[in-house]
């Protein structure tokens, strides 16, 4: 008897609902990406941006003869102030965009709360998107490596993502096939068993890139590598606390909905 019934299936949003909570969704993921870019900008500032200036210290200390040295058409200012709050602002709000479209997809058809949702898809989403793809293809400070390394590095890299996000669907389709026959946790950890057995099967078989001349320093490499981690870290767990917990207001589930539509306090 599978513990995963349609009884236990909970209805998604009214139809006449639809129109109204959608965009209310999507509006709400998209501020709370503004939030936690404000709180990335802050990290990145403080922690990022010193070991990217002396990285780019190093290459034109080591390029500062060479007749095509040029000089940068826009200004490290711009780039390390308004460049970068840009750059995080738009990542960010894209993926509470995003966010709030997986939770409108699958709200109700999962037996979760709205902010447990947020949890599992902003966690799936690093995993399958960021950690993956860096543990193969770390990232490398301004300065490293020639064109044709880095464009190649480039490729590499994003058919790593593609192929961890199509790794992580399929093992959170056999998890939700399995789940109408078996436990919910024996379900979680088969599609958690599918997605390792794939991903370290791309990690082992891809390309390595070796870029990183033995000459640079390995303590600014693993500080600006650290930082980097660290920054991906915060916008993903920022996204899925924020959004996660503004959700619950937004969708409506206040108590006496709870209580009656039975769903876990998690």
């Amino acid at each position: 008897m599978s513990s995963f019934t349609t009884a236990d299936t909970f209805s998604a949003f009214p139809a006449t609902e639809v129109t109204v909570m959608i965009p209310r969704l999507l509006i709400t993921g998209m501020l709370s990406g503004l939030i936690v870019a404000l709180i990335a900008f802050s990290f990145a500032h403080v922690y990022s941006e010193p070991s990217i200036e002396r990285a780019i210290a190093l290459e034109e200390t080591s390029h500062h003869q060479h007749a095509d040295a040029h000089e940068e058409s826009v200004s490290r200012s711009v780039q390390r102030n308004a460049g970068l709050f840009v750059g995080i602002a738009s990542y960010c709000v894209a993926l509470g965009g995003l966010l709030a479209i997986g939770l409108s997809s699958l709200h109700g058809r999962l037996r979760m709360r709205p902010r447990s949702t947020v949890w599992m898809l902003a966690a799936a989403g690093y995993i399958a998107l960021v950690l993956i793809p860096q543990l193969k293809y770390p990232a490398s400070p301004p300065g490293i490596g020639t064109a044709e390394t880095v464009g190649i590095r480039t490729e590499l890299y994003f058919i790593l993502v593609m192929a961890s996000a199509l790794s992580m669907t399929m093992a959170a389709w056999i998890a939700y096939r399995l789940a109408h026959r078996a436990t919910f946790l024996l379900a979680m950890i088969a599609g958690a068993a599918t997605f390792v057995a794939l991903a370290s099967a791309w990690i082992a078989t891809m390309p390595a890139v070796s870029e990183v001349p033995r000459s640079f320093p390995p303590g600014l490499l693993l500080e600006f590598r650290v930082s980097a981690a660290a920054l991906q870290l915060i916008v993903w767990g920022g996204l899925g606390i924020v959004f996660g917990q503004v959700a619950e207001y937004v969708v409506g589930y206040g108590h006496a909905d709870t209580s009656r539509r039975g769903i876990p306090n998690a």
